[in-house]
């Protein structure tokens, strides 16, 4: 029985190339233990290169050799697989549309005849001179095996959507126990994550990196589709299972999408770019809906009762979608995979390796209450490093009530502590923190960090408090736990925290659980305790287009260059 399984999000076909946010995940009898991308380690944002640092990284931390690494599982297909699939969904975005993708549909033939004559069908790696016959998933069963299987769902609507993977852009199944079962699949080529990626690029943004942008900016304008043309933009056909995009379609003719789209951009001479941002939220929240709901129509029709949703890829890293989701009549729960782009595949291929075991009779192994998944630093490795740097510090037993004080105190803290976090949130242990009291906030900490941001900071707020701020809100909605969903704040809270709430009077709350991170727990309750607020403002801990900090010595060069007030490192106050 496989008990020590490595996943690996990489590009082994060719191990020089790149492919989207490399990272490695151990699972470990089931159950995620280690889990890092190779962004945190090499310091080059959403990194594609071949992971060696994150598996070398990873087999540290657990104190094992690739010796005792049972399987390595990757998320793709074969590649005459994939690129049958690549072929097929462009045959039906041509049936859909009459859009003809020519050089796809010629080149996915002829890669598909190629792969299917001219590649081994067992794929094989050597790691450290051990040689593994890689186990193949499909991608987008890889991000439903991590939403499904770490959840705390014994049944749910497992749905998947991004902007393409293995010939797809998403799918939907029924998770049950220790299986999936696939109820359908979203050819690729019409993506709503498509448009959403065009809508970041034409805004001047770059694509796959500041989609969240898009969703700060679009509360602040006019979304009427009619008045802006785009009311037929894009849409999900129930009796197709499928988005339909004419324009979408055509917009892969420019194979990279690397050009401007011919449906957002040319708007730019007659209307703001508020109005752009807010259609393309507003078209992306009401058919990815229509698409959950004939999900769930579909499971109902084939004998699954489900209540709960699962979700994961990268479209599901827009928190306002995540909430219209958790609204749909029937929907009682909904778990959003925290690491839901593409650096969680490695997980999810590790989880399905696992799964696919017979002897395997639960899940719970493998559901999580937290996401602390990366390196931690000891006090003494972190006084090294602060020695180095020559920074004067002061150690202190009970680091969170000087935490809580500097805080109330108004100072900008950034806080280094314990594991870091897996995925693209900072949930505390490598996050600035601050009082959530300065509605200007927003304007002069992200220039101090050379960032540009339109939705505000997040409020990290203690579990025991949060039913009074969040309307809606249950101690057993996880995905708050992870900051992968927005809520309505009760009008009456508004005014207390008004530095983490955005202007549509929504949140993207961290809740805080003591048993999950009594550190940052006991912060926000000491805050609490001076100033009768039990939320503290968190943003991640980097300068703009770097990653998250991952070692003592990243803390440190983020802290002098953002010039930051405090660093609280472990149990040492630089100031």
């Amino acid at each position: 029985m496989k008990k020590n399984i490595l996943g690996i999000q990489a590009n082994f076909l060719n191990p020089n190339g790149i492919t989207n946010e490399t990272s490695v995940s151990l699972v470990k009898d089931g159950a995620p233990i280690t889990c890092i991308a190779e962004e945190r380690l090499s310091r080059v944002k959403l990194d594609g290169r071949f992971p060696t640092k994150a598996i070398d990284q990873v087999l540290e931390n657990e104190g094992i050799s690739i010796e005792d690494v049972d399987t390595i599982a990757v998320p793709f297909l074969h590649p005459a697989k994939s690129n049958y699939k690549y072929l097929k969904s462009a045959w039906k975005t041509y049936f859909d549309t009459g859009i003809f993708l020519k050089k796809q549909i010629k080149d996915f033939t002829w890669f598909t005849l190629y792969d299917s004559i001219k590649k081994p069908r067992t794929l094989k790696h050597k790691i450290h001179g051990k040689e593994f016959s890689l186990e193949l998933y499909d991608h987008h069963k890889c991000h439903a095996a991590g939403a499904f299987f770490c959840s705390p769902f014994e049944k749910a609507l497992v749905v998947t959507l991004d902007g393409g993977g293995d010939g797809l852009d998403g799918s939907a199944y029924v998770g049950e126990g220790t299986s999936l079962n696939r109820l359908f699949e979203i050819p690729h080529f019409q993506s709503p994550g498509t448009m959403y990626s065009a809508i970041t690029s034409d805004l001047g943004f770059k694509r796959h990196r500041h989609e969240g942008k898009i969703t700060g900016l679009a509360a602040y304008g006019n979304d009427d589709l009619e008045r802006l043309g785009l009311d037929d933009l894009l849409s999900y056909v129930p009796n197709k299972k499928r988005f339909v995009s004419k324009r979408v379609a055509e917009h892969h003719k420019n194979a990279d999408l690397s050009e401007k789209s011919k449906f957002f951009y040319p708007l730019l001479e007659k209307f703001g770019r508020e109005d752009l941002a807010a259609a393309a939220q507003k078209i992306l929240e009401i058919e990815v809906v229509r698409f959950v709901q004939n999900a769930l129509e579909t499971a109902t029709k084939k004998g699954h009762q489900v209540d709960k949703v699962c979700l994961a890829g990268g479209v599901f890293a827009n928190v306002k979608l995540n909430q219209r989701i958790y609204n749909i009549e029937g929907v009682n729960n909904v778990f959003v995979y925290p690491a839901m782009g593409d650096d969680g595949l490695s997980g999810g291929a590790a989880l399905l390796s696992y799964f696919e075991q017979s002897e395997v009779k639960s899940k719970k192994a493998a559901e999580i209450k937290e996401i602390y998944k990366g390196i931690a630093y000891d006090n003494d490795r972190i006084k090294a490093a602060l020695d180095q740097a020559n920074l004067s510090y002061t150690h202190y037993d009970e680091v969170e009530k000087e935490i809580a004080q500097l805080l109330h105190q108004g100072k900008i803290v950034g806080r280094f502590n314990g594991r870091m976090e897996y995925g693209p949130r900072a949930l505390g242990n490598r996050s600035i923190i601050g009082a959530p009291f300065d509605p200007s906030i927003n304007d002069w900490l992200n220039k101090k960090l050379n960032r540009t941001e339109f939705m505000p900071f997040a409020p990290s707020i203690n579990v025991e408090h949060a039913k009074d701020y969040f309307i809606g809100y249950e101690d057993n909605h996880i995905a708050a736990d992870f900051m992968t969903i927005t809520y309505d704040v009760f009008e009456d809270k508004i005014e207390k925290i008004p530095a983490v709430v955005h202007i549509d009077k929504t949140a993207r709350p961290q809740v805080v659980r003591e048993e999950t991170n009594p550190s940052y727990h006991k912060i926000i309750d000491e805050f609490y305790k001076l100033s009768g607020v039990p939320v503290v403002l968190n943003t991640s801990f980097n300068i703009h287009e770097q990653p998250i900090v991952c070692t003592p010595e990243d803390a440190i060069a983020g802290f002098l260059e953002g010039k930051l007030d405090v660093l609280a490192i472990g149990n040492f106050i630089c100031t």
